[in-house]
């Protein structure tokens, strides 16, 4: 559940040539890391320039590895993580793990206005997070217009979610003693004040991965909808929402309906068409072009 598993393309890159990339790291403590490249004019080479931009990300068996990346609107480098499967992870101000976190993508320092960088003593870690009391981060998205930041996370045996963030929000997962699955995903008993899901699968999961919302025209009654990749389901979901962000909606392309097997990754394209990945193994995955019509 981890090794390579994000990739991300600095907004400037004409002109700096920047990659970001966030991985597992061998070692003793294995942990996850995400490092900065330049790649070449040549397109064949790129080279470590920030090895790494930011680490120290928990790993122990590989479990929930889970690390996605997007710079956001206001520049900053995004970061789900997932919790390594440490049940104290989540809601610990002090651990990378079960967070989304905000960096200075150039320097890797925390980004700037983060929620708890004003704290007392803050962490290390305590100044990098924008929100805590995540499982497993899946997918991150920034809806249009808005500038909202979106969420997809993998549930248990139920209630994968998708969550818009609140800065400082506790999204509620909390495995504790141990790594006790059978708690909610968002426990608002224990936490009262915990941040509900904007959708929730129930029983059963389908594991929904990458996100990204559909931007242009000629998407038209879709434009802005959420586009939902899913893994054991496998088929995208396009999540139609209102104007306060709840779900009233939700679309199967039959095109998608289970062809292609796992998708794990749905991203919208400089020219207006949705790229999807598969997740299939043993050399079958593809990458899917989706145009509107």
């Amino acid at each position: 559940e981890s090794g390579l598993e994000s990739i991300e393309i600095d907004p400037d890159f004409a002109v700096n040539r920047r990659v970001y990339t966030c991985q597992a790291k061998k070692g003793a403590p294995a942990s996850v890391q995400v490092v900065a490249w330049l790649l070449e004019d040549s397109y064949s080479t790129l080279t470590r320039v920030a090895n790494p931009l930011v680490g120290g990300f928990p790993l122990t068996t590989g479990r929930h590895g889970g690390c996605r990346l997007r710079v956001g609107p206001d520049g900053a480098l995004w970061v789900g993580t997932g919790d390594a499967a440490v049940g104290t992870n989540p809601q610990d101000l002090n651990s990378f793990g079960g967070k989304v976190l905000r960096v200075n993508r150039f320097s890797g320092d925390p980004a700037s206005g983060n929620p708890f960088e004003a704290a007392a003593n803050p962490g290390l870690a305590t100044r990098y997070i924008y929100t805590y009391g995540h499982r497993n981060v899946q997918g991150l998205a920034f809806r249009p217009h808005s500038g909202e930041v979106w969420t997809a996370e993998h549930g248990p045996d139920r209630d994968d979610e998708i969550n818009r963030l609140v800065a400082a929000g506790n999204y509620g997962w909390d495995p504790v003693p141990g790594y006790n699955e059978s708690v909610p995903m968002t426990n608002s008993v224990k936490f009262p004040a915990a941040i509900q899901p904007r959708w929730s699968s129930g029983v059963p999961t389908l594991a929904t991965s990458g996100i990204d919302f559909l931007v242009g025209g000629a998407w038209r009654g879709w434009e802005g909808a959420l586009a939902v990749a899913t893994l054991k389901d496998r088929t995208l979901r396009i999540m139609l929402l209102d104007d306060a962000g709840n779900v009233v909606g939700i679309r199967l392309p039959t095109e998608l309906n289970g062809r292609f097997g796992r998708l794990r990754t749905a991203r919208m394209g400089p020219d207006g068409n949705l790229y999807v990945t598969t997740d299939n193994g043993s050399g079958r995955d593809q990458v899917l072009v989706i145009r509107p019509s």
